[in-house]
C-alpha cells in the first residue's frame, strides 16, 4: 500500500511538471583539459544548476546523470585515444563542482562519456541532466520500507506554575472531635501547596459544663483540646490523605482551672474529603492518661479519635 502510494505520487509528480528533466550543458571546455578547469567557466550557468540541485535535494529518489563529451580532435601522442579520457574527466570536474558548491549527495549523481567525431567548443562538454526514468524506483522504496525502526523518545514536560496564590492553600474549619472524655468543638487552621501536603494546627473547647467526681466532690468541668497535623495526599485524583502528628486533651476544673483528667499522644490515621467543604479524619491514638492526683501517667494503646470538619478553602486553585 505505502509503496504504490509513493509510485503513484512521484508518477503524478513528473507528469504535472513537478520534477519534469532539467538539463544544463557547458560548452567551450578548453582544448586537451579534463583534470582541472577555471571555475569561472561555470558562472553563466550557476542560477540552472541551482535550480537542478534544488530539484535532487527536494526529490532524493531522483537521479542526474552527468555527461562529458570529447570532440575528435587529433592528438599527436596517442592520436584521438585521448579523448575517451577527457570526456569522463570533464563530468567528475562538473560532478565535483555539484557536491562542493551545492551540497548534492554524490549518491544522486551517475556519471557517464560521449564521444563526438566533430570538432570545435560545442563537442567539449559537460552536461547534467535529471533522469526521470523510475525503472529501478521499487528497489529504492524497498530499501526504504526494510530500514531498521527508528526509536523515539517523547519527554513529557508538565508546566509548573510558580505563581503562589494558585499553589498556596489556605483553609479554615470548624468541626467536632472525640475524645476519652467526651465530643469536644474544634477549630483548625491549615496551609497547604497545591492539594498535596497540608499543615494544620487545631484548638477545642467546650461550651458547656461536665460534672467530675474527685474524691466525693462534683467538680464542674470544661474540656480542652490542641494538636498539630500533617497531612499529605499521595494520589492527585484520590481525596484521601494520611495524616499524622500530635494531641493533647485535658478535662479542666473550672474551680481550680488545673486539668483533672489528661491524655496526650502521638495520632496516625487518615483523611477523607469527600465533598470539598467536608473532611473525615480516623486516627489511631496511643497516647498517656493521668488523673488528677496520680504521681504517674498510664499508657493507653486502644484509644481511636474521630473527627468531622467542614472548612473554608482559599487560593489553592491548582
Amino acid at each position: 500500500m505505502f509503496k504504490s502510494m509513493i509510485l503513484t505520487a512521484i508518477c503524478f509528480a513528473l507528469l504535472t511538471g513537478i520534477a519534469l528533466p532539467q538539463e544544463v550543458i557547458i560548452k567551450d571546455f578548453p582544448l586537451g583539459v579534463g583534470g582541472s578547469v577555471n571555475r569561472d567557466i561555470f558562472k553563466p550557468y550557476l542560477s540552472d544548476l541551482k535550480a537542478i540541485s534544488d530539484t535532487l535535494s527536494k526529490y532524493p529518489l531522483l537521479r542526474a546523470i552527468v555527461t562529458g563529451g570529447a570532440d575528435g580532435h587529433t592528438y599527436r601522442e596517442n592520436n584521438d585515444a585521448v579523448n575517451p579520457g577527457l570526456a569522463l574527466g570533464r563530468a567528475h570536474i562538473l560532478r565535483e563542482f555539484l557536491i562542493t558548491r551545492f551540497n548534492v549527495d554524490s549518491t544522486q549523481i551517475i556519471i557517464q562519456s560521449e564521444d563526438n567525431n566533430g570538432k570545435g567548443g560545442p563537442y567539449r562538454f559537460a552536461g547534467v541532466c535529471i533522469d526521470s526514468n523510475l525503472h529501478d524506483l521499487e528497489a529504492r522504496l524497498e530499501k526504504v520500507e526494510n530500514r531498521p525502526p527508528v526509536e523515539k523518545h517523547f519527554t513529557e514536560v508538565k508546566e509548573i506554575s510558580g505563581n503562589a496564590e494558585e499553589n498556596l492553600r489556605l483553609q479554615f474549619g470548624l468541626g467536632v472531635s472525640s475524645s476519652p472524655f467526651g465530643g469536644i468543638p474544634i477549630a483548625a487552621a491549615t496551609i497547604g501547596w497545591k492539594q498535596i501536603i497540608f499543615a494544620e494546627g487545631v484548638v477545642g473547647h467546650t461550651f458547656w459544663n461536665s460534672d467530675f467526681d474527685f474524691r466525693g466532690t462534683e467538680l464542674d468541668t470544661k474540656r480542652r483540646l490542641v494538636g498539630g497535623h500533617i497531612i499529605f495526599y499521595p494520589v492527585d485524583d484520590l481525596p484521601v490523605g494520611i495524616v499524622g502528628g500530635w494531641v493533647r486533651m485535658e478535662e479542666i476544673s473550672q474551680d481550680y482551672y488545673e486539668y483533672v483528667r489528661l491524655s496526650e499522644g502521638p495520632i496516625l490515621g487518615l483523611r477523607a474529603t469527600p465533598f470539598k467543604f467536608l473532611s473525615i479524619t480516623g486516627a489511631y491514638n496511643p497516647s498517656n492518661r493521668r488523673f488528677a492526683g496520680d504521681n504517674r501517667s498510664k499508657a493507653n494503646n486502644d484509644q481511636f479519635l474521630l473527627s468531622v470538619t467542614t472548612h473554608l478553602t482559599l487560593g489553592g486553585q491548582k
